[in-house]
C-alpha cells in the first residue's frame, strides 16, 4: 500500500467562448472540470497499475466535495481533514478565436495550522501499514515549510520510503537537509527552483550533485523531450515516439509521480520506472467526466518508449 499526502488540492473550471464582453451573457460549448493536484491523480495511476493507494488531504466546501467525489467514484481509498475553509478553485475563460484567456482564483486561507496538525495525526495512524509515502502540493504562504521534511522523518522512522514533489524554493531548502528517497520535478518546478531546463546535459549535471545520502533517484518530467530519471551512477533520458497532445495537461505530471512510487514500492530497475512513468504520462487525461486512462493504454505507450543512456 502507498499513501499519497497532498495537503490542499484545488480545482478549475475551463469555459470556452467566443468572445467576452462585459454586460453580457456568455454561453460556453465546451466546459470542463480539471483537479490541479498531482497528488489526486498520482492515486488515481497507482490504482490503474493495480496498487491501492490511500490518499490523505484536507478538503473543504463545495469543490472539496467535488474532488471527494471524483476519489469515491475512482474507488480509492482516503482519510480527509474536512476544514471550515473553501478548497482552492479558480475558473479559466478561454477565447476560442484568439490566443487569450483570463483566470480567477480564490484568495488562500491565511492560516491552516489546525488542518497541518490534523494531517500529521493522519499520516502517523497510517504509515505503519505502507511501504512507500508520496508527498506533493503547494504549502501556502505563511505556513510551515518545513512540514515536507517532518512528514518524511515519521517515514524514515518506520522504513517507509518517501517520493516528494515541489517547486517551492523554501520547501526544497529543507529537503535537502533530510532528504527523501527520491524526488520528482517537471519543468515548471525546475523553473521555480531556478534551475536551467534549456541544455538537459547541464540540467543534469546540476542535479547529480544533490544525489546520495539517502537520496536515490531524481526524476524529470519534460513533456514531449521525454522524462530524465537519474541515479547516483546511471542518468537516462526515456524518450517516447508518441507526442503528449495537451501540453498543459496537470493529470500527466500526477499519473507519471503515481508510476513512480508504483515502481519504486515494487523495487523495479531504473529502466523500467522510467519506461513507465513517461508512458503513464502520456496515457493520462485531466477530464474528470472521464477516467484518466487504462492500463492498456499506459502498456501500449510502454512499448513505444526507448531508453538513452547519458554519460556525462
Amino acid at each position: 500500500m502507498i499513501i499519497t499526502l497532498t495537503p490542499f488540492p484545488s480545482i478549475e473550471y475551463i469555459y470556452s467562448v467566443e468572445e467576452f464582453e462585459p454586460q453580457k451573457l456568455l454561453t460556453s460549448k465546451n466546459v470542463s472540470l480539471s483537479i490541479l493536484s498531482k497528488g489526486i491523480y498520482s492515486a488515481q495511476m497507482m490504482k490503474v497499475l493495480q496498487e491501492e493507494p490511500i490518499l490523505i488531504s484536507s478538503f473543504g466546501g463545495f469543490a472539496g466535495k467535488s474532488i471527494k467525489h471524483y476519489l469515491d467514484k475512482s474507488k480509492i481509498k482516503s482519510d480527509v481533514v474536512w476544514t471550515d475553509y473553501e478548497t482552492p478553485h479558480q475558473v479559466k475563460i478561454m477565447l476560442t478565436n484568439q490566443d487569450k484567456n483570463y483566470t480567477l482564483r480564490s484568495e488562500e486561507p491565511f492560516t491552516l495550522d489546525s488542518e497541518l496538525t490534523r494531517i500529521t495525526y493522519k499520516l502517523n495512524s497510517h504509515i505503519k501499514k505502507v511501504s512507500t509515502l508520496v508527498l506533493s502540493g503547494k504549502i501556502p504562504v505563511k505556513q510551515n515549510s518545513d512540514i515536507f521534511s517532518e512528514w518524511i522523518k515519521i517515514a524514515k522512522k518506520h522504513n517507509v520510503k518517501t517520493i516528494v514533489s515541489t517547486g517551492q524554493k523554501e520547501v526544497w531548502d529543507s529537503l535537502m537537509v533530510e532528504k527523501p528517497y527520491a524526488l520528482f520535478l517537471t519543468e515548471e518546478q525546475l523553473k521555480a527552483l531556478s534551475f536551467e531546463t534549456i541544455d538537459l546535459t547541464e540540467l543534469i549535471k546540476s542535479l547529480i550533485s544533490y544525489l546520495g545520502n539517502g537520496l536515490h533517484f531524481i526524476c524529470v518530467y519534460l513533456k514531449n523531450r521525454g522524462a530524465l530519471v537519474l541515479s547516483k551512477n546511471i542518468y537516462c533520458h526515456v524518450q517516447s515516439s508518441l507526442d503528449l497532445i495537451n501540453l498543459n495537461n496537470t493529470a500527466a505530471s500526477g499519473a507519471f509521480l503515481g508510476a513512480l512510487a508504483t515502481g519504486i514500492s515494487r523495487k523495479y530497475e531504473q529502466e523500467k520506472i522510467g519506461k513507465w512513468c513517461l508512458a503513464a504520462a502520456l496515457s493520462a487525461d485531466d477530464n474528470v467526466s472521464r477516467r484518466i486512462c487504462s492500463r492498456k493504454d499506459v502498456e501500449h505507450h510502454y512499448k513505444k518508449t526507448k531508453i538513452i543512456k547519458i554519460e556525462l
